[in-house]
């Protein structure tokens, strides 16, 4: 009998929780409940939000646009949202950065093989005439291929590319697909070493709020990308989500987020690539904690150990290739230069490229040379000897045009 009392308490509480709720939602009006819905979808209480959706859509007006609006954008990021969750990828996270959000690319500890991400010191040409939104470049290995986001004339952030010339100068900046940042803002470009696999962010349609992950396929045949496709969980949240770079020499990938709304910094996320990937169950207990990364500690194998991985990471110096030598060069006044972006303009930058172009031309030859000598050494045939006096008269032709290409780069210089 005391249990049968209790069970009818209990019952008859929550039936008056549940009227009083309704009762409140029924004084709300429909942009509360909508509101409220995306609150529960950045907490990530997607049943919650459904629910309060519903609740608004039927409270809205039929004129209201600009709620209709807005709640297509909301349900749309919530259905893909609640999709994602079920092909949450398993991924081991091995550390987690606390950065400012500026420069935040910085903590990033990528070998040179990997390219390197910098900020707008790395523009071509250092040109003065880029916009000062420009905050970031991506550069690959060889230091010949650019990419950053720039506006274009609506206003979005779209992407643009530019390759060194064969006289060391720079193309012009030109704009990526219009798949890539068509009607939204695409940000924090990342091209793997294959040229043809791009990482980048944008905030439009594919996007769960906020900037999104996307990685795009280019066609090597004519230079445009296969439709772009969102990374989903857990590179992904409802907040802003940016810039994965991958090192394939350690098998570490990063990503930037302000998931944990951590005032102006950002968290930086260091994990194990997978060659393929692998998504957790949908039925799986924690998957919701995995999409969110509650605990980073938690995605790792249990007694596994990443100490030697993390140090190697740690002593990478991403601005090794920056302080390497490309050339060097004594010019007037005990100056010394070592590097094309030292050098002050573009007519430098292409005499010293020919000058370079020159030196190399006379290692090939020289090397030729010496080759043709041994070999006639051994066989003491004609031939062998008039080819040895060609090279000859070529190598003197040659570094009679590096003297020439020297002295343009003197005058350039001055």
């Amino acid at each position: 009998m005391l249990d049968m009392k209790k069970t009818l308490y209990v019952a008859a509480i929550l039936s008056a929780a549940i009227a009083g709720y309704a009762a409140d939602a029924s004084a709300q009006s429909a942009d509360e409940l909508l509101s409220q819905g995306r609150e529960a979808f950045l907490d990530y209480r997607f049943d919650e939000a459904a629910r309060l959706y519903a609740q608004a859509q039927k409270k809205a007006k039929r004129s209201d646009e600009f709620f209709a609006d807005k709640y297509d954008t909301y349900r749309r990021q919530l259905n893909d949202a609640e999709n994602f969750l079920n092909r949450v990828e398993k991924i081991v996270v091995i550390d987690s950065i606390t950065v400012p959000r500026r420069e935040f690319f910085k903590a990033y500890r990528l070998p040179a093989s990997a390219g390197s991400v910098r900020g707008a010191e790395a523009l071509p040409g250092r040109r003065a005439d880029f916009d000062d939104s420009i905050d970031y470049v991506f550069t690959n290995e060889e230091g010949d291929y650019k990419l950053w986001a720039q506006p274009d004339t609506t206003g979005y952030m779209h992407l643009v590319e530019a390759s060194r010339l064969t006289d060391g100068s720079w193309s012009e900046a030109t704009p990526l697909s219009e798949e890539l940042s068509e009607d939204c803002d695409a940000i924090y470009p990342f091209m793997m070493a294959d040229g043809v696999t791009l990482y980048y962010a944008d905030n439009g349609e594919n996007s769960i709020g906020g900037y999104d992950i996307m990685v795009a396929t280019r066609d090597a045949a004519d230079g445009s990308f296969l439709q772009p496709s969102n990374l989903g969980f857990p590179y992904n949240s409802p907040y802003d989500d940016y810039l994965l770079a991958i090192d394939e020499l350690n098998g570490v990938g990063w990503w930037a987020t302000d998931r944990n709304q951590l005032d102006d910094e950002l968290t930086v996320y260091v994990y194990v690539t997978n060659d393929l990937r692998t998504n957790y169950s949908p039925d799986e207990d924690d998957v919701l904690s995995f999409a969110r990364i509650d605990d980073y500690i938690a995605t790792q194998p249990e007694d596994a150990d990443y100490d030697e991985l993390l140090e190697t990471i740690r002593s990478i110096d991403p601005d090794a290739r920056a302080k390497r030598p490309e050339f060097t060069f004594a010019a007037s006044k005990g100056r010394i230069f070592h590097r094309y972006d030292e050098l002050p303009d573009e007519k430098a930058r292409a005499a010293m490229k020919r000058y370079q172009q020159g030196l190399q031309e006379l290692n090939r030859a020289e090397a030729d040379l010496s080759a043709k000598r041994r070999e006639y050494g051994d066989s003491r045939s004609s031939r062998l000897g008039n080819e040895i006096r060609q090279a000859e008269i070529k190598i003197e032709k040659t570094r009679t045009e590096i003297s020439r290409l020297r002295s343009e780069v003197h005058k350039a210089l001055r």
